[in-house]
């Protein structure tokens, strides 16, 4: 009995190491083999690969887990059960259920403002990219940077573009036509009133169609009385009839 007990203390640690797991993994709807289904022992991170018959073994102690994982398929997790040596475990992987992100075509709905402005921003990066030096970082530098006349004309070139894109933006919404449409003037007379009554870009950029029309009218209405009616008489203004909309 001692002789028995000692053979078997003498072979626990070999018996310890040699422990696995073992079976076949398959398709949960087919039935069928599932061939290079990656089999990972996740606290040894041993590695197997199931055979073209599904069949798989690796080394795994009592109380490790066993991960089965195969593109399109959930991965399965499994517990090495209590085993002198060798456990059987045979493995049904389900299919996936993830679908592949709805693809929407999405047409360009930039104005043609938009467009002409990234080309411009493309064309003029360089001087655009331009940033004085930090006078604390590179104290040198941005005292070069006083001095530089490139510098100097960068810098104002930036400061013309930034002013240059403001009224073009403005001029997107603030049209000749629009105000000929709600008003009726042409020609100078346009051109005058347009130049007396300037948008700000701010409003431009926030006004609805509708607060655009209604602010043109009002203008007109003060321009009218300020520039074109004479003082001691009183004149009808006479507003075309357009639609609001």
């Amino acid at each position: 009995m001692r002789k028995i007990l000692f053979i078997l203390l003498a072979l626990f640690p070999v018996i310890a190491r040699a422990q696995s797991m073992q079976g076949v993994v398959t398709d949960a709807q087919t039935g069928r083999p599932m061939l290079a289904v990656t089999v990972v022992n996740e606290i040894t991170q041993q590695v197997s690969i199931t055979d073209e018959h599904g069949v798989y073994a690796i080394p795994a102690n009592t109380g490790e887990t066993i991960a089965f994982s195969y593109v399109g398929y959930k991965t399965v997790e499994k517990v090495k059960p209590i085993s002198v040596i060798i456990a059987t475990q045979n493995i049904r992987l389900e299919p996936s259920n993830t679908q592949l992100q709805e693809f929407i075509f999405h047409v360009d709905k930039r104005t043609k403002y938009q467009i002409d402005s990234e080309e411009r921003r493309v064309i003029y990066r360089k001087p655009l990219s331009r940033k004085p030096p930090s006078p604390i970082m590179s104290p040198v530098s941005a005292l070069a940077e006083l001095f530089s006349k490139k510098a100097k004309r960068e810098y104002a070139f930036q400061k013309t573009y930034q002013n240059d894109e403001l009224n073009r933006f403005i001029d997107t919404r603030y049209t000749n036509d629009l105000v000929t449409k709600l008003t009726g003037l042409k020609g100078d007379s346009l051109a005058r009133f347009m130049y007396d009554y300037p948008m700000p870009y701010d409003y431009a950029r926030t006004a609805t169609d509708l607060e655009l029309k209604m602010w043109i009218r009002d203008s007109y209405r003060l321009w009218i009385k300020t520039y074109v009616a004479p003082k001691d008489t009183v004149q009808t203004i006479t507003i075309p009839d357009t639609k609001w909309r």
